[in-house]
């Protein structure tokens, strides 16, 4: 059995899981379909390749134009011819000193390709760079942390960006290796085990999806974030409902990016405009398929559905393969054709959605999409055979000619002209990424202490000035206290007689007075004018004035 596609990080799910009634048959595969066979498919030819050894490692092929190149999970990478299947060359990425006390090399993702170049990614956190002609190494990096998803290189070649299980985006100089930059966001706790290869555009853009539920565009010059298109949000009463991952490929028709989360639907965006068109009520994890009218794509449960690109309308579903663990959809002539974890290979009429051809190719399972090329259907099963397909019918092969071409035309026109940039962000990006030289981080750090330096100054200072204003203020209680005192002192036990003015009057003007002195107001003004003559007036009484 495969490993489960959740990178579970929260042993208690596991346990809920576990501990559910085996009663409940809602979510096993229901039987594979009877199909009357409208056409015959032939198997031009097959070789073995190593396979997955039953671990969760979506390998995927590489293609140029006279090869078809491949990796198994233990190490091995070939090439072989697309004519004949005849095995050009092959390595061992095992026998590198780095895997000697792992398990094997761990490949996964598959391979990537552009001109000479061909890299492939491994589990103990390695990225091989290899000659196309060969299978030489150029050169090899370690990130630090596992390569789930499939390199990509830019329209140039010049350089390589890999994306590992923290979540990180790492460029390399494809001729030197050297690190580039750094960027990523943060993955989450429970997320998909898959992780999206990234979309491409040019030598400008990346897009990539996150386990956040977002799609991140960035600079392929340094790694800036400089737009975040939100596909799903995490929503739920527990952890498994709260999986938004983007963990498909981006798929950019024109200016319109279509991408779809786990758990959050179907988004069309507007790259032109940077607005929201639509979101469509469909589910995915696996990549979707295109012509130059549709849209296809595989939900969690096994269905498969085709759109209207024009006007998003459902031109057709077929839910008949429930469960199957059905894999992502190509676009072959006119059909969609998709597999299943049993070797089924099912093709789907493009104009309804129904089976019009079925047969059991291997198996050991089909876990990954199927590959077009040159007019060919390629097949890579879960035990590694890499077998080649192709129309009996030489109309049918020229139709999927045809649409191979004009799928193409499309990737290459994919998002070509636009400036990417969501409004008011510019090169910096939303977040600054990690592509500093030593010697601006170096510069960076000491600003950072100097303002914190200047933080602290003024921190100390304000509580120096605080603790001044306390000890004023305890003088003047002091002062005060001490003046009432000596004035009860003075008066207990004398007599004062009318008219005499004693020495306590003459203390009250000595009485101690705040710093800051507040002016009198005028009704206190008035009050004191009436004592003083009420004090007057008994002076003059007793001195027969």
């Amino acid at each position: 059995m495969l490993k489960s596609k959740l990178a579970l990080a929260l042993p208690l799910t596991i346990l809920t899981l576990v501990g559910c009634s085996s009663s409940d048959n809602r979510f096993e595969p229901v039987d594979a379909p009877e199909v009357n066979n409208l056409f015959v498919v032939n198997e031009l030819w097959s070789s073995s390749t190593g396979g997955t050894d039953s671990f969760y490692s979506e390998l995927a092929p590489a293609f140029d134009e006279q090869n078809v190149y491949t990796s198994s999970r233990k190490g091995k990478v070939y090439a072989f011819s697309q004519a004949n299947g005849e095995e050009i060359w092959g390595v061992d990425l095992s026998d590198e000193a780095e895997n000697d006390d792992k398990r094997s090399a761990r490949l996964s993702g598959g391979v990537a390709i552009n001109g000479n170049k061909l890299a492939v990614g491994s589990e103990n956190g390695y990225i091989y760079l290899l000659s196309s002609a060969n299978g030489a190494i150029v050169w090899k990096n370690y990130l630090g942390a596992e390569v789930v998803a499939k390199p990509s290189f830019n329209f140039s070649g010049d350089k390589l960006f890999v994306l590992d299980s923290r979540g990180n985006f790492t460029a390399f100089d494809t001729f030197s290796g050297t690190k580039l930059w750094v960027t990523g966001d943060a993955p989450q706790p429970l997320r998909l085990r898959a992780q999206p290869e990234p979309t491409v555009v040019g030598d400008e853009y990346l897009l990539v999806g996150t386990s956040s539920g977002k799609v991140n565009v960035i600079l392929q010059s340094n790694g800036a974030t400089v737009n975040q298109i939100n596909v799903g949000s995490a929503s739920g009463a527990n952890a498994l409902d709260r999986v938004s991952d983007v963990a498909s490929r981006p798929l950019v028709l024109g200016r319109v990016l279509y991408s779809a989360s786990y758990s959050g639907g179907l988004v069309e965006y507007d790259l032109g405009t940077f607005n929201y068109l639509t979101k469509l009520g469909y589910q995915t994890s696996r990549d979707m398929a295109y012509d130059n009218q549709s849209l296809v794509l595989t939900s969690d449960d096994g269905s498969v559905y085709c759109v209207n690109v024009e006007d998003n309308s459902q031109r057709w579903a077929n839910t008949s393969l429930g469960y199957r663990q059905v894999t992502a959809p190509v676009i072959y002539g006119d059909y969609a054709v998709v597999g299943d974890y049993e070797g089924y290979l099912y093709f789907l009429d493009m104009n309804d959605g129904s089976i019009d051809y079925m047969d059991r190719v291997d198996s050991s399972g089909i876990y990954n999409a199927s590959y077009v090329k040159n007019g060919k259907l390629y097949v890579l099963a879960k035990d590694g055979t890499l077998a080649c397909y192709s129309y009996a019918d030489g109309a049918k092969e020229s139709s999927a000619k045809y649409v191979e071409n004009i799928n193409n035309l499309i990737s290459l026109k994919a998002a070509q002209g636009l400036t990417l940039h969501h409004p008011g962000v510019y090169d910096s990006g939303i977040y600054a990424p990690n592509s500093m030289s030593k010697e601006q981080l170096e510069a960076r750090r000491t600003a950072i202490k100097r303002a914190v330096a200047q933080q602290e100054a003024q921190i100390a200072a304000q509580r120096r000035a605080a603790a001044q204003a306390a000890k004023a203020r305890a003088e003047y209680e002091a002062r005060v206290k001490a003046y009432e005192q000596e004035r009860r002192e003075r008066l207990s036990g004398f007599g004062i007689a009318p008219g005499v003015r004693s020495d306590v009057e003459s203390m009250d003007n000595q009485k101690p007075k705040a710093d800051n002195t507040q002016n009198t107001s005028p009704a206190t003004e008035q009050s004191s004018q009436g004592t003083n003559e009420a004090q007057e007036q008994r002076k003059s009484s007793n001195f027969g004035i």
